[in-house]
């Protein structure tokens, strides 16, 4: 009797591995809270086919990104938690994927001097791979300043 438990114990606890390992480790930014901090309301932003979301604080005055612009931003990266994973200013040539899928989806359509918040979900950032402070299935926010492109901008102080 004692081995019939102990074996029916080993199917369960196998039974319970085998579902958990099933589990998508991937946030859902629609299931995801947001840190108060970050101050996002899901509903004030747009969702784009790709799942990106995004929502422009500042419509830039310059010209309007297309693919292959050097783009020149400064960002500061955050976890859905809050908590920052990054911050800089970084060029890259739109559509070379230089960056992360996503991010390069978010800035897409903007204006140079623009300010945007981009929520990324975690098959366009970083996937099922930990980056650094990032943990794997991580769903990215970033705060950007798109400015310049191909070296033309109306803030002349942004990424110096």
């Amino acid at each position: 009797m004692n081995n019939i438990r102990l074996i029916q114990s080993g199917i369960l606890v196998l039974a319970m591995l085998t579902v958990s390992a099933c589990d998508d480790p991937f946030q859902v930014i629609e299931e995801v809270t947001f840190a108060e901090s970050l101050g996002i309301v899901l509903s004030d932003f747009t969702r784009l086919e790709s799942g990106v979301y995004i929502k422009d604080d500042a419509v830039g005055t310059g010209e309007v990104t297309t693919e292959g612009q050097t783009a020149v931003v400064e960002y500061v990266g955050y976890l859905s938690n809050g908590t920052s994973f990054g911050s800089g200013n970084f060029p890259f040539v739109i559509g070379s994927g230089n960056t992360i899928a996503g991010f390069e989806l978010g800035i897409f359509g903007m204006r140079a001097g623009g300010e945007r918040w981009i929520i990324i979900p975690p098959e366009l950032g970083y996937g099922d791979a930990e980056q650094a402070s990032i943990p794997a299935g991580s769903v990215l926010v970033f705060n950007v300043e798109l400015c310049r492109l191909d070296g033309v901008g109306p803030n002349p102080d942004c990424a110096n």
